[in-house]
């Protein structure tokens, strides 16, 4: 639907880092007025979840060079932190920013105002609104057009509509019903538990990825003096970033491997290779990165569910390492005996007076183990990729209608290379794309601060060429009517 003056109007569900993005690069590539407008509950547009958090101990998991909102200035980011160190209180090393690890509340200020930068810079006639509620439904109208419904009685539509909606969390694990609304059981994220747990003695950390980190670098930050008891179900402990040097020539572009057993055999051999000259592991993930797109978009649906089953846990705690400065908390704890980790499964847990009594099997073991703790903070994460398995409305009722469909590996949805929806019955929308996390199955990594910067450049050319030519087409109407 154009408005009555004729401006495009594009909806953008989602305003976090993918949708602040996206709406950066429209402002920047379409050349006719254009109406934006972001549907996102939170106050601030560019927060999202991942960079909402009020935790300052809670970093990024890459150096400031590396996360540029700007894919043509790489070095914007580190640029913008010197320029504001002084009121977000980081500390500037005389070389410059381009190595520190900032806050993700940091980070999340530095989305928001480029794209209140954009906005101030935009041409005469465009516009970006906010709308500070959650789209439930989305509809195709008689005219053809999509219609959106908000929470709060709202409608609109919309020439264009982007799923921009980030990552879901993970339902609320069984084992721990027992505990639901106890402050002895936390999130990363919830300051005002945290608070109450650093005076505690034990706690039992569910999860061993970045969340965990993020967690006993929050308590440590507190003045924490208790132990740290942490469990997953592989046992993979996530390990700090470190400067690992130039990538080495692990794959051949022109042959790669079509398994997921030839990929691993072929990454063993070029560790053992790495090992054998005394360099660092960590060149490994920097070396595939090249590749994981077209290893990906080269394998058959089997394949990437065997990599998903076997060897997801692993590329995830591989690939995204954690900050240095917040790892330090965790290798200090474990220097005074303050930290374990184990490959377990949380069985149950429930109040056992001021304590709380934990039941866990050990991976391998038939028997389980009883633990006491003071408290345990569900440290999993928002990873749920799978469509069929979220809660939220607007989700459940795309998949019901047939609007979207999940994606054959259960990771997001099905779309074509351009992020373009494709709905159940197998045709794609020309009107409704996805960008980011729900293309974790078309694009693996696609949630990827990296790979969403070079995704929203791809789909704002794509979108403005698209509203560009829709204008060309009109006045060539005009013209043939006069």
């Amino acid at each position: 639907m154009r408005t009555p003056n004729g401006i495009p109007l594009i909806l953008i569900i989602g305003g976090g880092y993918a949708g602040a993005a996206l709406t950066i690069r429209l402002l920047e590539t379409c050349r006719q007025p254009l109406h934006v407008v972001i549907a996102e509950p939170r106050a601030e547009l560019g927060r999202g979840e991942a960079y909402s958090t009020s935790e300052t101990a809670q970093l990024m998991n890459g150096p400031a060079g590396n996360f540029s909102i700007h894919l043509q200035n790489l070095s914007h980011l580190a640029e913008w932190v010197e320029r504001t160190g002084h009121d977000t209180g980081i500390q500037i090393p005389p070389e410059g920013a381009a190595n520190i690890f900032i806050p993700r509340n940091v980070f999340g200020r530095y989305v928001g105002e480029e794209l209140q930068r954009a906005i101030d810079r935009a041409g005469a006639g465009t516009r970006v609104s906010h709308w500070q509620s959650d789209v439930v439904r989305l509809r195709r109208d008689n005219d053809g057009t999509l219609k959106a419904e908000f929470s709060d009685g709202r409608h609109l539509r919309a020439d264009i509509a982007v799923l921009a909606t980030g990552v879901f969390p993970l339902a609320e694990d069984p084992a721990l019903a027992p505990l639901a609304g106890d402050w002895r059981l936390a999130k990363p994220w919830q300051s005002d538990r945290l608070d109450r747990l650093s005076r505690l003695q034990d706690i039992l950390i569910v999860g061993a990825s970045l969340s965990m980190v993020d967690t006993v670098a929050s308590l440590e930050t507190r003045g924490y003096r208790g132990r740290y008891h942490v469990i997953s179900r592989r046992g993979h402990l996530i390990q700090a970033v470190r400067p690992a040097g130039e990538p080495v020539p692990i794959l051949d572009p022109d042959a790669l491997p079509q398994t997921t057993r030839e990929l691993l055999a072929t990454v063993i051999r070029t560790r053992r290779t790495i090992l054998s000259e005394d360099r660092d592991w960590q060149v490994l993930p920097l070396s595939l990165r090249p590749f994981i797109l077209p290893l990906w978009l080269g394998a058959s649906t089997a394949e990437r569910l065997r990599f998903a089953r076997h060897l997801r846990a692993l590329w995830d705690v591989t690939a995204h390492r954690a900050a240095p400065p917040s790892y330090a908390r965790i290798e200090a704890a474990k220097a005074e005996g303050r930290f374990s980790a184990g490959a377990a499964r949380l069985v149950s847990a429930e109040r056992a007076g001021d304590l709380v009594r934990v039941i866990v099997r050990p991976r391998g073991e038939r028997q389980t183990r009883e633990v006491l703790v003071n408290a345990i903070v569900d440290a999993r994460g928002h990873q749920e990729h799978d469509w069929s398995r979220i809660k939220a409305p607007l989700v459940k009722d795309l998949l019901s209608i047939g609007i979207v469909r999940r994606h054959q590996t259960g990771f997001g949805i099905d779309a074509a290379a351009d992020g373009a929806v494709i709905g159940m019955d197998g045709a794609t929308h020309r009107d409704l794309f996805a960008i980011g996390h729900p293309l974790r199955g078309v694009a693996w990594e696609s949630s990827s601060l990296t790979e969403l910067r070079a995704q929203a450049a791809a789909l704002a050319e794509r979108l403005s060429n698209a509203l560009n030519a829709s204008k060309v087409i009109q006045l060539r109407e005009i013209e043939t009517v006069a």
